[in-house]
């Protein structure tokens, strides 16, 4: 049974709430807390991510609502170890090290679409160096080499920590890449970004012992809330639930073709994930924020947008059509910023 089946079946019995939220169930009648008479939730939650880390081929899956921040921060934490990272690395890498009061070494080039190699890495180490973060995917859509990552970690005796944030979605279409949460010591995922799943819900995916795991879940509480959403919890279970599903892998499929269409009409970054379109502005000869702002005033909105690049995000959500819109708001603005 689902997790949100079981918020459902709780709903149904808490007829008369005297317990926290002060809403009293008129925001959202499944947004509970835990049940005094210990029916609910802790086990249920338990199972659901034991079903996320088979889906992930991960040994063990902890569910987050701090995003993939507090998965990261939890990961660094953990490992009470200086580290490699990347230079480009999310802020939450960083505020980790200061949380953990330990010390990392910066490798790759400043503002690169591309993520660390081995060569940098090797390159970076120091004699304090116990552990690698390496962002894969990075915001542009393109991996790391994890095969190679993962085997020089195991000869150096260092401890890899992936952040990879932006691949919640691998590994359910042959048209992506693998997750590299089967190989990464830890691996996080944020499910929001391209799972049908709720705003700040995110997993954390390891391959530690069952011992090691458990010290790994005592620093998410520490990074946590001691009243985590339970409905984003519920939303976490029914995305990757989804993802795994037939349909999903279909949906991919379908736009995959529309992707590769689009591709030879405009520059588009020859990325790893076809669900990440970058827009390479300066081989159109146009500014990136003037062309930003028309699609924004067409009603059309990018993830992200650089100095030289506009980041649009497609999911299993989508349908070709999405593309279509892209490709007839793209024409048009560019017409105006010309």
């Amino acid at each position: 049974m689902s997790l949100a089946e079981q918020l459902k079946n709780a709903a149904a019995k808490d007829r008369l709430r005297l317990h926290t939220p002060g809403h009293k169930g008129n925001v959202s009648k499944l947004d509970l807390t835990e049940l005094s008479d210990g029916s609910f939730p802790s086990e249920f939650v338990t199972e659901a991510e034991r079903r996320a880390a088979a889906v992930y081929k991960a040994k063990h899956a902890t569910f987050l609502c701090g995003g993939s921040s507090q998965g990261v921060k939890s990961a660094i934490f953990y490992s009470k170890a200086s580290a490699v990272v990347d230079v480009n690395s999310h802020r939450s890498v960083f505020d980790g090290f200061t949380i953990s009061g330990k010390r990392c070494v910066t490798a790759g080039d400043k503002g690169s679409v591309y993520p660390l190699t081995v060569k940098q890495i090797d390159g970076a180490i120091t004699s304090d160096t116990e552990a690698v973060v390496v962002t894969t995917p990075t915001y542009f859509g393109f991996c790391a080499d994890a095969d190679g990552i993962r085997d020089y970690c195991k000869r150096k005796g260092l401890l890899f920590i992936a952040d990879s944030a932006h691949g919640a979605h691998f590994g359910f279409s042959r048209r992506l890449p693998k997750s590299v949460a089967p190989i990464a010591d830890i691996c996080n995922v944020s499910t929001h970004k391209t799972l049908e799943s709720l705003t700040q819900t995110a997993l954390l995916l390891d391959n530690l012992s069952d011992a090691d795991s458990a010290i790994l879940k005592s620093c998410v509480d520490v990074m946590g809330t001691t009243s985590p959403s339970y409905l984003l919890y519920a939303s976490i279970d029914d995305g990757v639930t989804k993802a795994a599903e037939p349909q999903t892998a279909a949906s991919y499929e379908r736009l995959y073709g529309a992707v590769e269409d689009i591709k030879t009409e405009f520059p588009f970054l020859q990325n790893d994930d076809f669900t990440r379109l970058v827009l390479d502005c300066t081989r159109l000869g146009v500014s990136a924020e003037k062309l930003n702002n028309s699609l924004s005033n067409s009603g059309v909105y990018s993830e992200l947008v650089t100095e030289k690049y506009i980041v649009f995000i497609l999911t299993a959500e989508d349908a070709p059509e999405s593309v279509s819109a892209l490709r007839a708001a793209l024409h048009c603005g560019i017409g105006e910023v010309n």
